[in-house]
């Protein structure tokens, strides 16, 4: 399923979650090619083979392009090549086929637009589909109607498509993490930059991992690549602070620079260079790690970084009351959705920035959630009339839309039908939802909440969705869009927004005006350490009667 999202003034945004896709069509694809090059960039493949189970060689043609229509998309997998032959059971002899699979469905996820690569096994005439090895994992194959295209495309070729979804290639695992002694290193994209890059250090698996500046990559025997970025191993709250700061932290501290679909805009890069900060020159130390190393924050007050940062803030302030206006005033209300403004001196006491540096000689900056918008993502929005009919729908976000499917032009205007079905006005395309993504305003991160694991999130989330009212399909599509984000923590703190609060941060109108509107908006960070919070009440959401509306999205900080 598709990904989507969302922002809010101080800046919130709302995210929705959605699949990843393919990245469009190349309709130049010939049905056969020279073999695929490596990305930009990236060297050619290490000749030492870091899996056993493979001899890898040069890439040879194993199938032609092959492609299907699926409702009004296209589809293509291929050319497929053979990078190997396996060398122990149950497939000794096989040959290993890495293919790209393209389509030109509208581009809709946190990396669809990446390259996409399926992994099979050939022997002879019959082809394995190896879910466990391929970007679109069980996805591909549960598709059943889908599948079933593909088998025949398949078989028009005089070839048998089987899956397999136990065997795998290590080397061809989806890779969330990599560690190296006692660092860790997060996946964040399929594609390597151009620039100029160093051996790092050699992996097990993976062996080479070059380093940019900024991120760490591998390349694989089919030319495939992943890109990786250091996180670090603390949080702020596993600091030892020589003096806490006198304004508290509600909403934690961020690290990542990133404009990616769905992810939290932060304005300010990671890392620091030393013609701006210098340690020993602009900084004290003000705490240390738990393995002692010291953080830092900066001597001035008036240094440059503060004041841009405040700068920042005041503007982001001033714009949520204009448009507080626009709404009647009613901005600060009973719902807590936007604190008060805090003058420099108290910023300044809330510790607006931090640094520390990691074990690549960077300088990394830490910046005070509390003073950023935080990115909602992927609202998906579902409507279910009694009977076909055409409805518009605004979303309403303090900032504009960043991004919308269909396309939207101040508003959507589409033929719904009760089996929830939509039909674009525009174009006559069909979609399952309406997605969008924008930013609000700043909004405190809420108290009340639950921590769970990370290995009980998934079944938290299932007992949970229901009883806020998503039905099993919404509830599916909520947790395949927002389970891979919770990874690389042993906890979180999970929370669930007031409904008068999401409708303070994006006010949804719909015309004509439904009987029942359901709208489930998730906030959630991690945790290190299992952390004491109150667990909030879960209010009881309307029974579905009539037109019904449903939108569930998330936040991320």
């Amino acid at each position: 399923m598709p990904t989507r999202s969302l922002p809010l003034v101080f800046l919130v945004a709302i995210i929705g979650p959605a699949c990843k896709r393919p990245a469009a069509r190349d309709a130049s694809a010939p049905s056969s090619a020279p073999p695929p090059p490596t990305q930009a960039g990236a060297p050619a493949p290490a000749s030492p083979n870091p899996d056993s189970l493979v001899q890898f060689a040069a890439p040879t043609l194993a199938f032609g392009a092959l492609a299907i229509t699926s409702g009004d998309y296209y589809d293509s997998i291929g050319p497929g090549y053979k990078i190997g032959t396996l060398l122990a059971s149950p497939y000794r002899g096989a040959d290993f086929v890495s293919a790209r699979r393209r389509t030109d469905e509208p581009c809709k996820g946190e990396g669809c637009d990446e390259p996409l690569y399926l992994r099979f096994l050939r022997l002879g005439a019959k082809v394995v589909y190896l879910r466990r090895n391929s970007d679109a994992g069980s996805y591909f194959e549960q598709q059943k109607a889908e599948w079933q295209r593909w088998t025949d495309a398949f078989a028009a070729t005089g070839l048998s498509l089987v899956a397999d979804s136990t065997f795998a290639v290590r080397l061809f695992f989806p890779r969330d993490t990599i560690a190296y002694t006692s660092s860790t290193f997060r996946f964040v994209s399929r594609t390597c930059g151009g620039a100029s890059q160093q051996v790092a250090f050699r992996h097990a698996v993976f062996q080479d991992v070059r380093f940019d500046g900024k991120l760490f990559y591998v390349t694989r025997p089919d030319g495939s690549c992943l890109a990786f970025e250091y996180v670090p191993y603390f949080s702020e709250r596993e600091i030892v602070w020589d003096s806490p700061p006198t304004e508290s932290n509600h909403s934690g501290y961020s690290w990542k620079q990133n404009d990616e679909f769905g992810t939290l805009e932060l304005r300010y890069a990671p890392f620091v260079s030393a013609d701006v900060v210098q340690i020993d020159r602009d900084a004290k130390a003000v705490g240390h790690t738990q393995r002692g190393e010291p953080v830092y924050e900066l001597k001035d007050h008036g240094h440059p970084l503060l004041k841009e940062f405040f700068r920042d803030y005041e503007a982001d302030f001033a714009h949520a009351e204009a448009r507080a206006a626009q709404f009647g005033g009613k901005w600060q209300d009973s719902t807590g959705v936007q604190p008060p403004k805090l003058s420099y001196e108290q910023f300044l006491a809330a510790r607006p920035i931090f640094f520390w540096r990691d074990p690549f000689g960077r300088l990394m900056r830490f910046t005070n959630n509390d003073f950023l918008p935080v990115s909602m993502a992927e609202p998906v929005i579902y409507l279910y009339p009694t009977a076909a009919q055409r409805v518009h729908v605004e979303a309403q976000p303090l900032y504009d839309i960043r991004a919308a499917i269909p396309r939207y032009h101040a508003g959507w205007d589409v033929l719904a039908q009760p089996t929830g079905e939509l039909t674009d006005a525009t174009d006559g395309k069909r979609h399952s939802y309406l997605f969008w993504e924008g930013l609000s305003f700043i909004s405190p991160m809420r108290q009340e909440g639950f921590v769970i694991a990370q290995d009980e999130v998934a079944g938290f989330l299932k007992r949970t969705l229901p009883m806020l009212g998503l039905d099993e399909r919404e509830s599916d599509d909520f947790r395949e869009a927002w389970l891979p984000r919770f990874h690389g923590a042993p906890y979180y703190f999970v929370t669930f927004l007031p409904r008068e609060t999401i409708d303070q941060l994006a006010p949804l109108v719909v015309t004509p005006k439904p009987d029942v509107v359901i709208r489930v908006l998730m906030d959630f960070k991690p945790l290190w350490t299992r952390e004491h919070v109150t667990a909030p009440g879960l209010p009881r959401p309307p029974g579905r009667r009539g037109f019904t509306v449903v939108e569930w999205g998330g936040i991320l900080r």
